[in-house]
C-alpha cells in the first residue's frame, strides 16, 4: 500500500451454527502510526529515520510510546451494521501529507452478534511513502574535525533491487547541544 492510495478491509461474521449474520453492529477502531521499512538485500543500510543507539529503551520510554523521533499515533473509530452475508467493508484512505515514511496501520472490527456478545479479529498494514527507499551508511557515526565524514547511498526498490541512474540529494548538518534550565536543547 502506499501514501495517497487506497485499501478496503472487511469483516464477516457468521452464527456459530454457520449461517450469516445480517444486521449485526460493527465497530472498527483503525490506528496509524509512524514505522519503518528495510528493503531486502541491505542490512548494513539506514532506511528512513536513524535512532541514534545512545536513545537506551528508558529515554524513549520518556518521550511516550513511540520516541521522540517517532512523532504521532492516531487512532479512529467508524461504525455501521453487517451486509445480507454478514459482511462489513471498510474503505481506508492513506494521507499523502506529512513527513514522508512508512507507516503501520491495525484495522480492528468488533462484531456484536445476536447475544450482545462482542467478537473481534484485526489485520495490519504497512502503508510505504513510495516505491523506492534510499539507504544510507558510514563507516562511522562520528568524525573528528577536519576529517571527512564518508557516506554511501543507495535507492532500492520494495523487493530489495538497486535502481541505478536515480539522483539524490544530501543535506548535512552540524548538530550542536546546550545544556539549559529545562535540560538539553538541541
Amino acid at each position: 500500500y502506499f501514501s495517497g492510495g487506497q485499501a478496503t478491509v472487511a469483516a464477516k461474521a457468521n452464527y456459530f451454527a454457520g449461517g450469516p449474520l445480517p444486521n449485526a453492529e460493527v465497530t472498527w477502531q483503525v490506528s496509524s502510526s509512524p514505522s519503518s521499512y528495510s528493503p531486502p538485500n541491505w542490512p548494513d543500510f539506514v532506511f528512513g529515520k536513524w535512532i541514534p543507539w545512545w536513545y537506551g529503551y528508558d529515554v524513549l520510554e520518556s518521550f511516550g510510546p513511540y520516541g521522540p523521533e517517532y512523532g504521532g499515533y492516531e487512532v479512529e473509530t467508524f461504525s455501521g451494521l453487517t451486509d445480507a452475508s454478514g459482511e462489513h467493508y471498510l474503505q481506508l484512505e492513506f494521507d499523502q501529507s506529512g513527513e514522508p515514511r512508512p507507516h503501520s496501520i491495525l484495522a480492528e472490527a468488533t462484531v456484536m452478534d445476536v447475544n450482545r456478545q462482542a467478537w473481534s479479529a484485526g489485520t495490519s498494514l504497512l502503508v510505504h511513502p513510495s516505491e523506492l527507499y534510499v539507504g544510507l551508511r558510514s563507516p562511522s557515526t562520528f568524525v573528528e574535525r577536519g576529517e571527512p565524514l564518508e557516506i554511501e547511498l543507495i535507492v532500492s526498490d520494495l523487493d530489495g533491487n538497486a535502481i541505478s541512474g536515480r539522483p539524490i540529494a544530501v543535506r548535512a548538518a552540524r548538530l550542536e547541544w546546550s545544556s539549559g534550565a529545562g535540560g538539553w536543547d538541541e
